[in-house]
Order: structure tokens, then C-alpha cells, then sequence
């Protein structure tokens, strides 16, 4: 099916590459395996020491497959909504419903905590469940290939650069091959370029997975790249959920893409939606 799509649109004029684009990303769409988790929360409250509400009476659908980008201040509830969504920490009220099956949910975060005294390779497998040591060594000498590490496999962690280590944690954030990937800034860190390559790095391996991505950013260009779709939080709450329709690949400077970022900082930096 995508084949023929593509077949469709050889030798087409400039003036119809929107429009083979969207088409492209429909067939993707609908070839798209069916990984991914679904998500709902109902009413979904956390309070710490009975202090105010970090998240607050929060309903929300997220879709099997889509990429959900989650911005805001500092202390608004980002980190708390990914972890209450992960089950890594218990709601004070609501619940969050799991749909799609028993596949993974996974993190990534800014720090890629790998483990000093062991390889790349047995950090990428560490965690692994099942088969045999040899089996579970390939699966993980796979998910090095995914992110361009294969030749580092042998290697400890203390030789590669920041970049590096973040595609390592990556590897083994995708090597249980996760319904669901939480990314927690795992990008803050890096220089400019690097974190470029690692956006377009994580965006591929999404589209041809098909989990579910949920992504908490500070950086609002970041999330206009990436995303499906952002939620904006304001004390626990969602007080924005904006589609980012732009189609894929995005090109970066794309104005449709930098009125939507322009819309969010004005909503983030003076309340104006």
C-alpha cells in the first residue's frame, strides 16, 4: 500500500508535494502496526502530605500510536502526570486506564543512568526477561543498531560522548519494545545539534514502532517538531490541547510551525492563548 502511494506521486510537480506528503502520511498512518497503548485518565488527582493538588481532577484520552507532547512552568505537574501515567506512583484519586494490551510502558530520562562496570551492550539488555543470555544479548545488539550504535556494543559507557550515552539509554528504553515510551526531558542536556539528531533519531524509530510517545518539555520548538498533538499544564490542570496538523517530514523555520510555537510561548509567558 505505501508502495503504490509512492508510485502514485513519481514524477509529480513541486506544486503537489503537500499534497503527496499528506497522502504518504496517511498510508503510514494506516500501515502503522497497532503497538501502541491507549490512555485514558478520569479524574485523576495527586496531592503530596495532603498539600495542594499537583495534578488536579485531570481527564484526558491519548490515543494508541500518537506522539503527545506535555509543556509548561516548572512545578505546573509534568513529571508527576508522566509518572502517575507510568504507575510509578499511585493517584490520590482517579484512575489511569491502560488500553492495548500487557505490552511495556518505558521511560527515558535526562540523566541516562546507565551502569559504569557494565558494557553499552549489557546496559542495553539489563531488565531483559526471557530466552536465553544469548538471545537476550542479540535483542539488545538490535536495539544498538536502531540508534547507530552497533560498533559501540563492546565498549563502556565512560568512552561515549553525551549523545552517545542518551542513544544507549534510548536502546534500552526501546529493546523491550515498550506499547509506550515516557520521555522525561531526555534531550535538555545535549547541544543544539545533537539534540537535533537525537529529535529526528527518536521521531523515526516512533513511526516505524508504532508505540505510544509521551514527551515533557520545556523546549516548545522541541514539542512542535515532534508531536502529534500538545497539552499545555497550568497547575495540574490542562489548560491548552492543541493538534499540530503540519505533516511529516517538518522542516524546521516552517511558519505553520512557528505561529503554533508562537501561540504556546504567548499562552506560557502572559496567559493569552
Amino acid at each position: 500500500m505505501f508502495a503504490s502511494t509512492l508510485r502514485r506521486f513519481e514524477g509529480a510537480p513541486a506544486a503537489r508535494t503537500a499534497l503527496r506528503r499528506e497522502a504518504v502520511d496517511r498510508e503510514i498512518a494506516r500501515d502503522r502496526s497497532t503497538a501502541g497503548l491507549g490512555l485514558t485518565l478520569r479524574g485523576l488527582s495527586k496531592s503530596f502530605d495532603g498539600g495542594r493538588p499537583v495534578i488536579d481532577g485531570l481527564d484526558l484520552h491519548i490515543p494508541a500510536g500518537q506522539f503527545v507532547a506535555v509543556v509548561g512552568r516548572s512545578g505546573c505537574g509534568k513529571s508527576t502526570l508522566l509518572r502517575l501515567i507510568l504507575g510509578l506512583d499511585a493517584p490520590s484519586a482517579g484512575r489511569v486506564a491502560v488500553e492495548g494490551g500487557d505490552t511495556p510502558r518505558r521511560i527515558m530520562f535526562q540523566e541516562p543512568r546507565l551502569l559504569p562496570w557494565a558494557s553499552v551492550l549489557d546496559n542495553v539488555a539489563v531488565g531483559l526477561r526471557g530466552g536465553t543470555a544469548a538471545e537476550r544479548r542479540a535483542r539488545a545488539a538490535s536495539a544498538l543498531k536502531e540508534v547507530g550504535l552497533a560498533e559501540k556494543a563492546e565498549q563502556w559507557p565512560a568512552t561515549l560522548s553525551g549523545g552517545q550515552r542518551q542513544r544507549v539509554a534510548l536502546a534500552r528504553a526501546l529493546v523491550s519494545r515498550p506499547g509506550l515510551l515516557a520521555l522525561d526531558e531526555p534531550l535538555g542536556a545535549l547541544d543544539a545539534l545533537t539534540r537535533i539528531d537525537m529529535q529526528a533519531m527518536i521521531e523515526r524509530i516512533w513511526r516505524a514502532q508504532g508505540f505510544t510517545a509521551l514527551l515533557v518539555t520545556h523546549d516548545v520548538a522541541e514539542a512542535v517538531a515532534l508531536a502529534d498533538r500538545i497539552l499545555v499544564v497550568e497547575s495540574g490542570r490542562i489548560a491548552l490541547d492543541v493538534p499540530v496538523t503540519v505533516s511529516r517530514p517538518r522542516r524546521r523555520g516552517d511558519p505553520d510551525l512557528a505561529a503554533l510555537e508562537g501561540r504556546i510561548l504567548d499562552h506560557l509567558l502572559d496567559g493569552r492563548g
